[in-house]
């Protein structure tokens, strides 16, 4: 009969372990002083008028250019276009909004002299960084969201289903990870908050806007190459190789992963892989299986949040021992 209260009374300090372990003060100290102010409230205000302005832009002027009353088809393809629009303008937010919410985390906290206040709490450095982390996360994720309502107008219109939806909200979400830690780790390796930013802007402009132009000459470069060194008639291994390069390569920028997803779910009919023949007189038999371009980002930008968190870690931890 006592061993009944005995066990109960384990299970209640295990749990108890298990809540401290995950509680994380300096994450609720980040979200009360970022949602306190007025500063939340306004970004996000003027997030949403810059979306539902461009929005309202792009209707306007596509139905002005219609002689007559849309048919079905013109409206679904307007409802693509302002889905495209929508996304394609929230990428390019969330990759520069979310580096200037992280480059000064820790940063910011040396240049206020508040850095050794915050080390003499005895959080240990994994919870110093997940907690900054977090709070410019779940922003993001409050900013992301928010835009929901602009991108279902796509289904009003026709042309959109529900798995471009979720697809969409995937790569943001994934994006927003990304450069958070990215702006992270620079807050972490320099002193000064202006340093983090440029470096953190600098690696967004390569991922939205350099990365796919180099892509995209590489991916000419390699196409030329690969036929010009096999014969006169492309070999199967020629073109198998082409195929993976080129989702590889699509698969390193967000832009580029959105459209090249959005044209093999298409043409292709494929959300997650598709099989691609191999039709040459060498190998008419030949098949191999091609996934989807947002599969392959995901877990290359996963990895390397991951990877630029634990550097991050790892960084605020020697700083302490010195």
């Amino acid at each position: 009969m006592e061993e009944a209260p005995v066990s109960a009374e384990r299970d209640e300090r295990k749990t108890a372990r298990v809540l401290r372990s995950l509680w994380n003060p300096l994450l609720v100290k980040e979200l009360r002083g970022r949602m306190r102010g007025a500063r939340a409230f306004v970004v996000l205000s003027i997030y949403l008028l810059m979306l539902g302005c461009f929005t309202s832009c792009i209707y306007y002027v596509y139905s002005a250019s219609m002689s007559g009353p849309g048919s079905g088809s013109s409206m679904a393809y307007l409802g693509k276009v302002v889905f495209a629009s929508v996304i394609i303008i929230e990428i390019f937010m969330v990759t520069f909004l979310t580096p200037a919410f992280t480059a000064g985390a820790i940063s910011g906290e040396k240049e206020r002299q508040t850095y050794e206040l915050l080390r003499t709490t005895l959080l240990p450095a994994r919870k110093v960084v997940l907690g900054k982390f977090y709070s410019a996360l779940t922003y993001m994720i409050l900013l992301i969201l928010a835009a929901v309502p602009l991108e279902s107008l796509a289904f009003v219109l026709g042309g959109v289903e529900l798995g471009e939806l979720v697809l969409a909200l995937v790569i943001l979400l994934v994006a927003a990870v990304f450069f958070a830690a990215v702006g992270l780790l620079f807050s972490s390796l320099v002193r000064s908050t202006l340093a983090a930013t440029i470096l953190s802007y600098v690696v967004a402009l390569l991922g939205t806007i350099g990365l796919p132009i180099l892509l995209l000459l590489f991916g000419t470069m390699l196409v030329s190459v690969v036929f010009s060194v096999s014969s006169s008639t492309p070999s199967w291994l020629a073109e198998v190789i082409t195929v993976y390069a080129t989702v590889l390569l699509s698969s390193l920028s967000p832009i580029s992963t959105a459209v090249v997803t959005e044209v093999f779910l298409l043409e292709n009919d494929a959300l997650f892989y598709f099989w691609q023949d191999i039709s040459y007189a060498s190998a008419p038999w030949h098949r191999i299986i091609v996934p989807s371009p947002w599969i392959i980002y995901v877990l290359i930008y996963l990895f390397f949040a991951l990877l630029m968190l634990l550097i991050a870690t790892l960084q605020v931890r020697r700083q302490a021992r010195q």
